[in-house]
């Protein structure tokens, strides 16, 4: 007899976890048919789980319109920050 509190997945019903697991193939459209069904079923039921695709998706569509731009996270004064901290910690180091 199964354990209720924590259902095993059949091929008709998954859990959260389950849904977790297999979004990365849903997006890609790589599920077959029964995961699929179950799938949708549980997107249908459950809304953090929706939710939870559609960050996923956003994410994506968003990595992809930014792919081909470079973003610059250096200060302007990098290397002067570089070579300060580099001095501080050399004199540190110097026991005089």
């Amino acid at each position: 007899m199964p354990d209720e509190r924590d259902p095993q997945p059949t091929s008709f019903s998954i859990r959260c976890a389950d849904a977790v697991e297999l979004v990365t193939d849903y997006l890609d459209e790589a599920l077959n048919p029964a995961d699929l069904a179950a799938f949708q079923a549980h997107l249908d039921e459950c809304d953090g789980c929706t939710i939870f695709v559609d960050q996923i998706r956003m994410t994506i569509q968003l990595t992809n319109a930014t792919n081909d731009q470079r973003l610059n996270i250096m200060p302007p004064d990098f290397d002067r920050l570089v070579a300060q901290l580099r001095t501080q910690g050399n004199r540190r180091q110097d026991p005089n």
